[in-house]
């Protein structure tokens, strides 16, 4: 199941990055990219793939 929140972090983190961009504003972006990294962390943390 913990799989799936890590997905879904990344997927709004998208969501967040897209809109930040297209609304030209810059903290709603990067707070996108930082939760796109995390769940993308999260999800290699799960499988073991930790770099």
């Amino acid at each position: 199941m913990g799989w799936v929140k890590a997905r879904v972090r990344q997927v709004l983190g998208r969501k967040k990055e897209v809109d930040g961009i297209a609304l030209r504003d810059e903290p709603l972006r990067a707070e996108g990219v930082h939760e796109k990294q995390r769940g993308r962390e999260e999800e290699q943390i799960r499988r073991g793939v930790h770099e």
